[in-house]
């Protein structure tokens, strides 16, 4: 849509217009839409924006797409109602259509005691790139547990070696301080190898 055309529309026709020349797949928050009508010579306020599109739900001219981001508007389009997988790392939103889901929104509503008329959901996920991510940190956090446990361990080591020449020495009380401080550094190392434990147990890492 050129700059010219939408000059010549009402702000409630050139932000409908807007949203429908988003391309499909692509979900725009409220100031998103309020950017692109900057961009074409629009003047309008962001609250403007947002009463616009409220009333473009209203008249089920556009629809929203819930996630931890905030809402999101697509333009209604014809055919099959869809749904949405969202990613709650990167906002990522994925549309499909499965026919199971239709009939399990349908069933639901009769249970409910509703006259269903179309089934819409929204899954909240992560996307396989941010799964990646993620568990590219937490790796690298498992790597870091166990190199500081090695690290206490051979320092426990060398506190109890002193504190056994000390004890064999018959110097029992300067053989207190090593083996305190040993026992501290065993403590720290058992934290550090549950943290990683832990944390490997809800990996897939443990199937490969």
């Amino acid at each position: 849509m050129d700059d010219q055309k939408t000059k010549m529309l009402s702000t409630h026709e050139a932000i409908e217009e807007i949203v429908k020349a988003i391309p499909r797949g692509d979900h725009l928050t409220a100031p998103e839409v309020y950017e692109l009508a900057l961009e074409r010579g629009l003047k309008v306020s962001l609250s403007t924006i947002y009463r616009t599109l409220n009333r473009l739900k209203a008249h089920g001219n556009v629809i929203t797409v819930s996630g931890d981001r905030g809402l999101r508007y697509e333009a209604v389009e014809e055919g099959p109602a869809h749904d949405h997988l969202i990613c709650l790392g990167c906002g990522m939103t994925i549309e499909f259509y499965d026919e199971l889901i239709r009939g399990f929104g349908k069933t639901v509503a009769q249970r409910k005691g509703f006259k269903h008329t179309t089934s819409r959901f929204d899954i909240l996920g992560y996307c396989q790139n941010c799964r990646s991510k993620d568990e590219t940190h937490k790796i690298d956090l498992v790597q870091d547990a166990v190199s500081a446990a090695v690290e206490k361990t051979e320092e426990a080591l060398g506190q109890m070696r002193l504190a056994l020449e000390q004890l064999r020495s018959r110097k029992f009380t300067k053989a207190y301080s090593p083996l305190k401080s040993a026992a501290s550094q065993l403590t720290q190392t058992i934290e550090d190898l549950d943290y990683a434990t832990g944390a490997l147990s809800g990996e897939s890492l443990l199937s490969e």
